[in-house]
């Protein structure tokens, strides 16, 4: 099971995505993993000014970013923090429309993603990022 917070920052009420929606998503990878044990995870939105600020310092990426995932050093066992998942809603929602999709369904998309970093997936071979998108496809299909 994993049980989250939210921080929605400044976003408006039509912004904000139903916590039963970040549940079932969340739900939907823990099935598909085979996940036992209590999991924790923190969810924040942030702004462009945030969101940059991030992706330079703990990234070295220049520019704002979609999602990023910020895996916690305190695990403890089968239970525990997994760590944060940082959104840009304003990124969400320009690549929405760019790929013709909701934004409900690219958030959906960026959660799946950042949890999978969370617990340790990566994208950064050929092999891993076939091996992660493969899962997130399986989740957002469920």
């Amino acid at each position: 099971m994993i049980v989250f917070e939210v921080n929605f920052g400044t976003l408006k009420g039509g912004q904000r995505v139903p916590r039963r929606r970040i549940a079932a998503v969340f739900g939907a990878t823990s099935r598909i993993l085979k996940l036992s044990g209590r999991r924790s995870v923190s969810v924040a939105f942030v702004n462009t000014p945030a969101m940059r600020q991030l992706n330079e310092a703990y990234h070295g990426e220049r520019g704002v970013t979609d999602v990023l995932a910020f895996p916690s050093d305190a695990l403890s066992g089968r239970d525990g923090y997994l760590g944060e998942i940082v959104l840009h809603y304003s990124r969400a929602k320009q690549q929405a429309q760019a790929r013709g999709v909701s934004v409900r369904r690219e958030l959906d998309l960026l959660l799946v993603h950042g949890l999978l970093h969370l617990l340790g997936y990566d994208h950064d071979t050929d092999t891993k990022r076939a091996r992660m998108f493969r899962l997130q496809d399986r989740i957002l299909n469920l």
